[in-house]
């Protein structure tokens, strides 16, 4: 992908696109191949160096709860992180690698690598360990949360991603997960509070209102710190990726 040589715009849109496609919740969450479909077709529609699968940050979070409630979909399990609710139980660590919805981030990765080829790179979205255990209401465990992460990051590392965006409003890098990411040769972006030199990171919001009068900083990577609205205009998104593509001479 062009993060290595040149600036990567890699906006977080995945829900964004599953609705162009119109796809439920939960039909994506639970279809590896539509949630490769809607990751596909974003990358042509918007000329996207690398989609970013797992947008939300909620795929270790949503694991856990699978992997604590048997048999518990995928959807429900997100919808228990977003209310926050609490996690009865912390499960193994190993079991979570293990949850169905990996296993369909896994396949989806899988789908698209020979689609998007050398056009557009792949980039998992992940929470820190702090956040982590906070999404599943015990922010107490961090370090089964970092336990856990590890676990995943293998089971998705294996697939060799190009990118590791670590979202949270602070990331706090673990030296384990640092390390696990230069074995597999996934470059690991901490995208938060404070951006690593020549990452420009920006709201969903200000992402979305960039026009010609705007400053842009240049950049080797530009992305968000959260999901673009999912109602957002397709021809709006699409006319500040190419804003941001021209301003960094990426033409």
């Amino acid at each position: 992908m062009r993060y290595e040589a040149e600036a990567a715009i890699v906006p977080l849109l995945e829900r964004h696109a599953a609705r162009l496609e119109q796809l439920s919740d939960a039909r994506w969450l639970s279809d590896a191949e539509a949630q490769a479909r809607l990751h596909r077709n974003a990358q042509r529609l918007y000329d996207l160096d690398a989609v970013a699968i797992g947008a939300q940050g909620l795929v270790p979070a949503i694991a856990s709860w699978m992997a604590a409630s048997p048999g518990l979909a995928a959807v429900k399990a997100r919808d228990a992180v977003l209310a926050r609710t609490r996690l009865a139980s912390s499960p193994e660590p190993a079991s979570v690698a293990e949850a169905s919805n990996l296993a369909i981030v896994r396949d989806a990765i899988r789908r698209l690598k020979p689609v998007l080829a050398e056009r557009a790179g792949i980039a998992i979205v992940l929470p820190d360990a702090p956040t982590l255990a906070a999404q599943l209401g015990v922010p107490q465990a961090t370090d089964w949360a970092s336990n856990a992460l590890v676990e995943v990051i293998r089971f998705l590392g294996a697939e060799e991603p190009d990118l590791l965006l670590l979202s949270a409003t602070e990331p706090t890098v673990d030296a384990t997960i640092e390390s696990l990411a230069e074995f597999f040769g996934i470059a690991l972006v901490p995208i938060g509070a404070a951006a690593p030199e020549g990452v420009v990171i920006l709201s969903a919001a200000d992402f979305c209102a960039l026009d010609e009068s705007s400053a842009i900083p240049r950049g080797r990577l530009y992305t968000t710190d959260g999901e673009i609205d999912p109602a957002s205009d397709p021809q709006r998104v699409r006319s500040v990726i190419d804003l941001l593509r021209a301003r960094s001479g990426n033409e």
